[in-house]
């Protein structure tokens, strides 16, 4: 026995600095790597005027009768295709402004952006970037396999493991980090434009613990006490996109109490009556804020729970803070006209089931259960939006004025070329092939509706541009 030990020891020793080795390394990459996800900074005064809210950078758009708002639905790397097309496509149409200046990029023309999770990426980056969009986002994002990139980064890639072991980072931090490393590359709600020079963006989120909508403005975070210049926009990219059950929220400290912010007159009253619910609603959920001791923290996802449209977030920021169910006369009066397109790439598969004997499988109803409400509810968004602005612009020929422009993916179910777009599953990966082809659907949708083929009429423009080659190609 005591011969065999000599032959045993360096084995030992070999496994006994491996495991030395592992533990070294482990122990450096917690150290390079922090371990707790940010959580916002906060505020030590009111933010007053200041900061990233559309009463500051709308009224420093350039003067004139055009007020053009888009919002762009969530539905994974299909929105994100979608709405990309619907980009394109407004680069190409011209207008003529009544100031007698020469035609003008619609795209240019575009005040404020609402979106929601796919849809919310491609606006982001166009927000930050501008026409930077047109040469690198394809290849960046959108013939990307996000889901497949994020898997790696879990599974894969140790200074995960070590962060993940935290009770302070989470799956939804790993995808806020991707996105920020791949995408975003450190910008904050600073690096937004200030000046007018691009739209104002909205990105919609949903706090689950309040059940209501919240939106990345300083309006919002002005109910925490919290800074939104400091904040990373890929963690707000992320929690606008970050299904429940495959990723974890998104975090966001409420400091309410510790900067003397006043909460606006209007929302007491508005919490207390019934008589309209959306203000009260609206009310309610702000109020909860300020009970910190309650909700001291927001846990954020999917922002499709909330308004898979995003238009009610636009709505919000058009209309005056005071009384929310008129417009502000900053953001748009009735002596402008009002362009509002909607770009929806719901796929509506919940309208699919009743063409089958067959009843949906376990797997189908899991995912049913959350998308028949978030369709549902787009449903009544749409009437809202209607209605809302059919108010706002009447009398004096107000209605002629404005503009709702519905762009929706659906509509193309039984095509024979696109309707198998509507199929794609809702997840952050698509064929190169299936990217181009959304953005040719988003094109062709935009060019064929009536409303926007009038608002160009009207706007000295007989028609929309020519459709490109690769997009006329017969099915």
């Amino acid at each position: 026995m005591r011969d065999a030990w000599p032959l045993r020891r360096p084995a030992d020793a070999r496994r006994a600095g491996a495991r030395s080795v592992c533990l070294a390394a482990l122990a450096l990459l917690a150290g390079c790597s922090s371990s707790r996800a940010f959580l916002g900074e906060p505020l030590t005064r009111p933010a007053g005027a200041d900061g990233y809210r559309a009463s500051a950078v709308l009224p420093r758009r350039a003067p004139d009768d055009l007020r053009v708002v888009v919002s762009f639905s969530g539905g994974g790397m299909r929105a994100s295709a979608f709405a990309y097309g619907v980009l394109e496509q407004l680069a190409e149409d011209r207008i003529r402004p009544t100031d007698g200046t020469g035609p003008r990029r619609l795209l240019d023309e575009v005040d404020l952006v609402s979106a929601v999770s796919g849809g919310a990426v491609t606006a982001t980056y166009w927000a930050l970037h501008g026409d930077r969009l047109f040469t690198d986002f394809r290849r960046r994002f959108l013939t990307r396999d996000v889901s497949g990139g994020l898997q790696r980064a879990v599974f894969l890639d140790p200074r995960t493991w070590v962060r993940l072991a935290s009770s302070e980072y989470s799956r939804g931090d790993v995808y806020a980090d991707y996105l920020d490393r791949k995408l975003f590359r450190g910008a904050k709600f600073a690096d937004l434009d200030r000046s007018g020079q691009r739209p104002f963006l909205i990105l919609n989120a949903t706090d689950i613990g309040v059940a209501a909508r919240f939106e990345f403005t300083q309006e919002s975070f002005d109910l925490l006490c919290a800074d939104l210049d400091s904040y990373p926009i890929s963690r707000a990219v992320a929690a606008s996109s970050s299904v429940p059950a495959l990723l974890t929220p998104i975090t966001l400290r409420n400091r309410a109490g510790g900067c003397g912010y006043r909460m606006p007159v209007w929302v007491a009253p508005a919490a207390a009556a019934h008589d309209d619910s959306r203000r009260h609603l609206r009310a309610s959920a702000m109020q909860s804020y300020a009970d910190r001791d309650r909700y001291g923290w927001l846990h954020l996802v999917d922002g499709a729970l909330g308004d898979n449209l995003g238009a009610r977030a636009a709505l919000d920021a058009l209309a005056d803070r005071d009384d929310p169910a008129q417009p502000d006369p900053g953001a748009v009066s009735r002596s402008q006209r009002l362009v509002f397109i909607t770009v929806n790439a719901s796929d509506w598969q919940a309208g699919r089931i009743g063409g089958s004997r067959r009843p949906p499988d376990a797997m189908e109803m899991l995912r049913l259960t959350g998308t028949v409400p978030v369709d549902r509810y787009t449903v009544e968004t749409k009437a809202l939006l209607r209605e809302t602005l059919r108010r706002w612009m009447d009398g004096d020929g107000g209605a002629e004025r404005a503009h709702i422009v519905e762009v929706d993916l659906d509509e193309l179910r039984d095509d024979p070329r696109f309707g198998r777009l509507t199929r794609l599953p809702t997840a952050f990966d698509a064929a190169p092939g299936d990217i181009d082809e959304l953005r040719c659907a988003a094109r062709h949708l935009l060019m064929a509706n009536a409303e926007y083929r009038r608002f160009l009429a009207v706007s000295g423009t007989a028609a929309a541009a020519a459709v490109p080659t690769e997009c006329a190609r017969a099915p």
